[in-house]
């Protein structure tokens, strides 16, 4: 274990209840967790998330191995001495524990009250401050019933801030949160942790936000194992199977029929998976997983011209090692895909991968960037463009989507561009999962024929 860790837990076991009653909830459990480390907990309901993040806070007595917090010793520790380790920790429960009687600020400035030195202004000057971090600067004086359920959690991030601490502890702080808010809660988190070397140990089984971890720990039956275990366990197996079987087709005829809405949830679902695996960053090798991949690319690469209303759609990868943009999905007459490769520096998605940049053209042939070669080549006339880059887990632009020619005549507009961000966005994730697994299909190959 580290010696300048803020968190060492040894060798932690915990039980509830005693003979027959007895139930262990945690079993031997070690981790360490360093000064600016972002550490995600995952697990299912009852494996023993929420007691771990307790003991850790010093909210209940360890019984058994060693815990250390902030160079405490919690194991045997007085009541005056968990206090002051509490004191030096920012809680954020799953349930917002606001105080009904108190306004937001009263609520915050009640977690600061054991600061040292601070004057009341002080305090109230603070609170007010993390308060509009969190986007409540016009609700500092509303009552908890005056406010809706995602701000009563806001308010609890704020008084978790509020004492600058050198542990954040959160369970579940973006159940209630829409995905902005919560996106917004756990950026300000990290940043917390980046700038101020505040540690923070996450319980939660949102999956948008496992990006920011530096560490995803995985909790199951009382016991840690390593998150790329348990994922690649439950992911991999559900995507190979759909992989292996017919369903791709089902969903292809599923996809046909839905509208925006349920598309975008469906979306989120598999983006979400595709998401897991490359936080491991470890796929399968399988060609039926990679082929499964390129079939739902496809499929809802066409959707989303389908929904955006656009006479054809194509999703273009860039080969920087052959200078070139190749089409993983090209639509041509009738819907049928069509292969098209162009130089990586031409045309209006060249200029969008070199860019960065989307680019709404409402008239192709008077853009200086357009390349008319591939009308040329494949008989389609191009009026309208709009091209949207795609970036990689580094942020980087790796390849585009692009819409032509709104049906209808008419010009791409804002509600098309707001469209295309979204769906671009997810869909690049999955992208990006196929494209690591077709590279890691290749090194596969080439490692068995190579000589031994």
């Amino acid at each position: 274990m580290a010696s300048d860790a803020l968190v060492v837990v040894d060798g932690v076991s915990h039980h509830y209840g005693s003979g027959a009653l007895r139930k262990e909830v945690l079993h031997e459990v070690s981790l360490a967790v360093e000064p600016g480390e972002i550490v995600i907990l995952t697990g299912p309901s009852g494996s023993g998330k929420t007691t771990l993040l307790t003991l850790i806070g010093a909210l209940r007595s360890a019984q058994a191995g060693s815990l250390r917090v902030l160079g405490h010793e919690l194991r045997d520790a007085s009541e005056a001495d968990l206090v002051r380790v509490r004191r030096k920790i920012g809680y954020i429960f799953q349930h917002h524990n606001l105080l009904d009687a108190l306004t937001a600020r009263q609520n915050v400035q009640m977690a600061m009250q054991g600061e040292n030195g601070q004057t009341p202004g002080a305090i109230r000057a603070r609170a007010d401050e993390v308060l509009a971090s969190v986007g409540l600067a016009e609700h500092t004086a509303k009552f908890p019933d005056q406010l809706s359920g995602g701000e009563k959690q806001r308010v609890a991030i704020a008084r978790a801030l509020g004492g600058r601490p050198r542990i954040i502890l959160a369970d579940e702080p973006t159940a209630s949160l829409d995905r902005k808010s919560g996106r917004d809660v756990v950026d300000r988190l990290h940043a917390l942790a980046k700038s101020d070397g505040c540690a923070v140990v996450l319980v939660t089984h949102d999956n948008r936000i496992l990006d920011i971890a530096d560490r995803i720990i995985h909790l199951e039956d009382g016991r840690l194992s390593g998150f790329a275990d348990a994922v690649l366990a439950s992911t991999q197996q559900l995507l190979g199977t759909l992989a292996k079987s017919k369903r791709v087709e089902e969903l292809t005829q599923q996809v046909r029929g839905m509208s925006s809405q349920q598309f975008a949830q469906l979306l989120e679902q598999v983006t979400v998976e595709a998401q897991q695996l490359l936080q491991v960053m470890s796929i399968s090798t399988d060609e039926a997983f990679e082929i499964m991949l390129s079939q739902v690319l496809e499929t809802f690469t066409l959707k989303v011209g389908e929904l955006v209303a656009a006479e054809r759609v194509s999703l273009m990868l860039a080969d920087k090692e052959r200078g070139q943009l190749w089409s993983k999905v090209a639509q041509a007459e009738g819907g049928k895909p069509v292969e098209i490769r162009i130089p990586i520096g031409t045309g209006i998605a060249g200029e969008v991968i070199r860019s960065g940049k989307q680019m709404n053209v409402p008239d192709a042939y008077a853009s200086p960037f357009f390349n008319p070669d591939v009308d040329r080549a494949t008989g389609f006339r191009t009026r309208t463009v709009l091209c949207f880059p795609i970036l990689d887990r580094s942020r980087r632009p790796f390849a585009v989507m692009t819409l032509l020619n709104k049906q209808g005549g008419a010009l791409f507009d804002a509600r098309d561009e707001q469209a295309l961000r979204v769906f671009a966005a997810s869909i690049g994730v999955i992208l990006e999962t196929w494209n690591e697994a077709s590279k890691a299909r290749h090194r596969a190959r080439v490692g068995a024929a190579a000589p031994g």
